[in-house]
């Protein structure tokens, strides 16, 4: 699987691990460090134990991101989906260990990989490796030996002073007679960097080069083979993705969905014939793997519009009493009624009425400082930030045997509030004066935790608590553009487990607001066109106990089966499966009737429970008969498949949800938001 006598020769090594962001990505592996700037990591491929949200600026720059430990649904795979940042987690199934910081360059030394006579495998940092986040491979190129590590540096050098400067003859000589030099396997490293990963720009500069390949003596023949290799590879995972999109139209059942699944077909089939022709061959060859597709969605959208009609004349009927808890969804169907062309007296009425219904509800609303998280609530994003608002919206279609725990929420009202004046003018002129994040993050965080929360704002929280008279709580921020059309932006803002007592709640209700001027948090925004100045953060307050079990489930596999439900437990609280610290157990489990499809359990002999002694967690042993053992039973799947279900069809589209599950088996809804599609290619 490796090479011995360290020569370029050698195959490439392949390390099987999980994909947890799609995409392609090469570069040289770079050590995860808070001490280096983001800047450090451009085109490299940061290497961490695990990633955390507090590195998102370092995993913005970065072509792509390896772990050793991680999940498809933390939040750093999230974040990585939504961005288009390539990623890979190495274990549980290439089980390997990080090399703390030493005398040599070691990153990771490969625990079931054989490597020279006597010696472990190991990575090193500046290794040239490739990661494929929809495969969950991580290649080598030329293997384990010294002379290949060198000599794809080399050659990895030169492509990119190649793609700096793609009409300079010096720059194509120069990679072209390193690529010579090193025969068939760099060759093969080089179409895939430059055309499969993109790490020259496509287009003149990659057909410069590839026609550059083809006219050389020592490369002609290799060449020719090599690339129509590469244009089988990309014909081949254009099929699969038209195969894929044709299985998850088959069960859509919105137009948002089913739009957004014919617009991401059309366009990873255009970056396909993009690849194609830069490596010499005719695009046309793709287009016919359309034509299901656009068959599909024409004929999914024909039953979708007679559907819509039926609801838009029933809704239309609806009292006003009966309108008012349905706002949410409502609205949703009066944009996809218009956004599917349907017109007429029906579609008008109802939108004049839903018009009327939002005016009102935002004068009832509009000053309130603290809502109570319960039935009849309004869930109004703009007042209660996305976490809230969609843990509102899901109570009213919740089925049997699930809830939502009892709370209330401090509204953005609230936070607005405690920026008038003198405050907010400040956190202005910081915004103006300081471009560097971390600068303007300690700057903004002074600002707001300088002074004391507004007595009207405290009297409301007090009442609040003493109503919900819960012993513990958990207190979470809930941003106004958390969870919506901009992204999750998952984990980039602030949540403490386990807090007593109201000046605690009140203490963290600060430093709540203060989160959403991290440096993490303002790197991301910045990173979709947000200025910090156009959000508000409103904070969410719930009665908290301890969990059997816990995790995060996707309504849809968004790597696999569109008819399944994937799951990610472990036992106790899930905060270790959202960070990415636990592997846990996975679950497929067919959405329709709650019948499990596969399953890999993890083998957990710990788990996160409260902190007795103060707000927190703390990690302790799994009773005996626990430990190793799968954390979820049949049961416990079928209510959340039926969960799935609910949740989807309530918001028309597919959903991603953190649970716990009680001891006494009932379901724990904690946070509900859409699958935001990725933004790799």
């Amino acid at each position: 699987m490796n090479d011995r006598d360290g020569s370029l020769g050698a195959c490439c090594l392949t390390l099987r691990g999980r994909g947890t962001a799609p995409g392609l990505a090469c570069g040289p592996l770079l050590r995860n460090s808070p001490d280096l700037a983001p800047e450090a990591f451009e085109g490299a491929i940061l290497l961490a134990e695990r990633a955390v949200p507090d590195d998102v600026g370092r995993i913005l720059a970065s072509a792509g991101t390896l772990t050793l430990s991680g999940t498809l649904l933390s939040h750093v795979s999230l974040l990585s989906r939504e961005f288009g940042k390539p990623s890979v987690a190495l274990g549980p199934r290439c089980p390997a260990r990080l090399v703390p910081p030493g005398k040599d360059d070691t990153l990771v030394e490969l625990i079931d990989v054989v490597g020279s006579p006597g010696e472990l495998a190991v990575l090193r940092e500046g290794d040239i490796v490739s990661i494929d986040g929809d495969a969950g491979t991580i290649s080598l190129p030329g293997g384990l030996g010294e002379a290949s590590r060198l000599a794809f540096r080399r050659i990895h050098a030169a492509l990119v002073n190649y793609s700096r400067a793609p009409d300079s003859e010096a720059s194509l000589g120069a990679l072209l007679a390193v690529v010579e030099a090193g025969g068939q396997p760099a060759l093969a490293s080089v179409i895939g960097s430059a055309v499969l990963c993109r790490l020259v720009p496509p287009g003149s500069a990659s057909r410069r080069l590839v026609e550059g390949m083809r006219s050389s003596r020592a490369l002609g023949e290799v060449a020719e083979a090599l690339l129509s290799e590469a244009r089988d590879r990309i014909a081949s995972e254009a099929r699969s993705r038209c195969e894929r999109t044709l299985d998850a139209l088959t069960t859509c059942s919105d137009l948002g969905s089913l739009d957004q699944l014919h617009r991401s077909a059309h366009e990873g089939t255009r970056r396909d014939q993009a690849r194609v022709r830069d490596l010499g061959d005719s695009e046309s060859s793709l287009a016919p793997l359309l034509a299901p597709v656009d068959a599909e969605a024409s004929r999914r959208r024909a039953k979708i519009v007679v559907r819509l009609v039926a609801d838009v004349g029933a809704a239309s009927e609806l009292s006003d009493a009966a309108l008012r808890p349905r706002l949410g969804g409502l609205l949703r169907l009066a944009r996809d009624a218009r956004s599917a062309g349907l017109g007429g007296e029906d579609v008008a009425l109802l939108e004049r009425r839903l018009a009327h219904a939002v005016a009102d509800e935002r004068e009832r609303t509009g000053s309130r400082l603290v809502v109570p998280l319960s039935e009849g609530e309004p869930a109004d994003r703009r007042l209660l930030g996305g976490k809230a608002a969609g843990l509102l919206a899901a109570l009213e279609v919740l089925p049997a045997g699930c809830r939502v725990p009892r709370g209330f929420v401090v509204t953005s009202s609230a936070y607005r509030l405690h920026l008038l004046g003198e405050r907010g003018e400040r956190l202005h002129d910081a915004v103006r004066e300081i471009r560097d994040g971390a600068a303007l993050s300690r700057r903004a965080r002074a600002i707001l935790l300088g002074s004391e929360v507004l007595e009207d704002v405290v009297r409301e929280i007090e009442a609040a608590w003493t109503l919900l008279g819960a012993a513990r709580v958990a207190v979470r921020s809930s941003a106004t553009v958390e969870d919506g059309p901009s992204g999750s932006l998952a984990g980039l803002f602030d949540t403490w487990l386990g807090v007593a007592g109201l000046d605690e709640v009140l203490h963290r209700t600060r430093l709540a607001w203060a989160s959403l001027w991290n440096t993490r948090a303002l790197r991301a925004m910045a990173a979709i066109g947000l200025s910090p100045l156009d959000v508000a953060q409103a904070v969410l307050v719930q009665e908290i106990s301890e969990t059997r079990a816990a995790g995060v489930l996707f309504s849809r596999d968004p790597a696999g089966r569109s008819d399944a439900v994937l799951v990610n437990a472990t036992w106790g609280l899930g905060e270790a499966i959202s960070q990415g610290e636990v592997g846990g157990d996975l679950y497929w489990v067919r959405r329709e009737t709650g019948e499990v499809l596969a399953s890999e359990p993890g083998a957990a002999v710990s788990c996160l429970a409260l902190d007795p002694a103060g707000t927190g967690t703390i990690e302790v042993p799994l009773p005996l008969e626990r430990a190793g053992r799968p954390c979820l039973g049949p049961g416990d799947l079928s209510r959340l498949a039926a969960l799935a279900r609910a949740l989807e069809a309530s918001a028309g589209r597919a959903q991603d949800v953190e649970f716990g599950i009680a001891e006494d088996g009932s379901v724990l809804v904690f946070q509900v938001r859409r699958i935001v599609p990725s933004r790799a290619g």
